[in-house]
């Protein structure tokens, strides 16, 4: 039996011009960083951005946005919670505050479709998703649930990182989702192990973004994040991708 709710997110994301997802198979390499980050440039330069925070049981965009969790606005679906003028943002901390979410399988995925079925984006110059590290259930009903998605792929130069990272690229090609670039970040010194990645891949090298040990001050501060050195590295990397 066909889930009716697979059908309703295409006309929720009718309004959204592109779909980007942030991912990585390593946890820790500042892939939600580069998401919120990114959503800033955007709006600094007057773009209307969703961020969407798929991290179900490590939901840490709102507090990096210094947004306060709280059941979201209601009318024929659920509104994105405001960030700032032209940023709005959405994922499990809406409901679930700060209370970790201990799910399974199937009930990932129930939260992945009524969360893609509920929210009401409207017109948005791009939707951000911060997806969960490893290769779970976010990612593959993501592929499959929003045929648009595009991904960049974030990894720190580390060997550890690059090496599980590349097993990510290998199932994200074999499903043809489509990677628009690989990043390296918090990068303290060469960053040839992840652009060696990205060309034995096939995908674009971005560029890298340092190690900002600012970063965690500002945390929840928009326009110190705004003008940190991370974000402007990170604007450089984007720049071609038109996603600053």
């Amino acid at each position: 039996m066909i889930d009716p709710r697979s059908s309703v997110i295409a006309r929720r994301l009718s309004g959204v011009r592109r779909i980007v997802g942030f991912c990585s198979a390593k946890g820790g390499v500042g892939k939600t960083t580069c998401t919120a980050l990114s959503g800033l440039l955007m709006v600094n330069a007057g773009r209307r951005v969703g961020l969407l925070d798929l991290d179900l049981q490590g939901a840490s965009a709102h507090i990096l946005l210094g947004v306060r969790p709280r059941l979201p606005d209601e009318g024929h679906g659920i509104r994105p919670l405001p960030v700032r003028t032209g940023l709005f943002l959405m994922g499990a901390a809406a409901f679930a505050g700060d209370r970790g979410l201990a799910l399974r399988g199937s009930e990932v995925s129930d939260a992945i479709l009524e969360i893609l079925a509920v929210t009401l984006w409207g017109e948005l110059d791009a939707l951000l998703i911060d997806m969960p590290p490893g290769i779970g259930e976010e990612v593959l009903d993501l592929a499959r649930l929003v045929p648009r998605l595009e991904v960049l792929v974030v990894s720190t130069p580390s060997p550890l990182s690059v090496a599980v990272v590349e097993r990510l690229m290998g199932v994200l090609g074999e499903m043809r989702v489509t990677m628009s670039g690989v990043l390296a970040n918090a990068v303290r010194g060469p960053t040839a192990p992840v652009e060696s990645l990205a060309a034995r891949a096939g995908v674009p090298y971005l560029g890298a973004v340092p190690w900002d040990d600012t970063l965690e001050a500002a945390c929840g501060d928009t326009d110190r994040l705004s003008r940190s050195k991370a974000a402007r590295a990170l604007s450089r990397c984007l720049a071609d991708l038109r996603l600053t």
